[in-house]
């Protein structure tokens, strides 16, 4: 009795022909590189900055560190996010409005200054209503911060198209004080009393 031999098709082939060309020919090379810019001190310390808001998610001044790092590696989106988690995670903590401010700052670094006014207004509110107290430096840090978001954006100007105009438009709402800034101004200002 004679064996039928199975016929043997293109398609076979091709197959065939693919499998020796995987087995035969060397593997293609790849390359890869670090998500974040900077040199191996610079992504480990903000592999650092990450450890440390995963050990300590109620700790603000920890998020703050590691929102700011992520910022300055230009991962504004990334920022952002990781704000905000460690917020909702630090409610209720004595350090929850540095990690509402962290967010309200990574919002400023991606220039969407509507949210973090938002985060701002929250950061205040919560410093202030801390039972412990916050502490008084602080609280005129953040409120300055806020007359400053709060001027430019009703200002009406958008920060993307006139950056300039929006800065100016929220420093006109804050009163300067300048001291020993030339002559000029030293000869306007009458003597103090005696």
């Amino acid at each position: 009795m004679l064996m039928k031999l199975p016929r043997i098709g293109i398609v076979d082939l091709a197959v065939v022909t693919v499998i020796l060309g995987m087995a035969v020919l060397p593997p293609r090379e790849m390359y890869a590189s670090a998500a974040t810019p900077g040199d191996d001190s610079t992504r480990f310390a903000l592999a650092l900055a990450e450890a440390r808001t995963i050990a300590h998610p109620q700790d603000g001044a920890v998020l703050t560190d590691f929102a700011r790092r992520l910022g300055d590696a230009n991962q504004k989106d990334w920022a952002i996010e990781a704000a905000i988690a460690g917020a909702t995670a630090a409610k209720g903590s004595p350090t929850e409005w540095k990690a509402l401010l962290a967010a309200s700052v990574a919002y400023v670094d991606k220039i969407e200054v509507v949210p973090a006014l938002d985060f701002a207004n929250r950061a205040l509110t919560t410093c202030r209503g801390m039972s412990s107290g916050c502490p008084s430096w602080e609280d005129v840090r953040m409120s300055i911060y806020q007359q400053h978001l709060d001027a430019g954006i009703k200002s009406g100007i958008d920060p993307k198209l006139d950056p300039k105009g929006f800065r100016e438009a929220g420093e006109s709402a804050l009163r300067t004080i300048r001291l020993n800034s030339g002559e000029r101004e030293r000869s306007t200002v009458p003597p103090a009393p005696q």
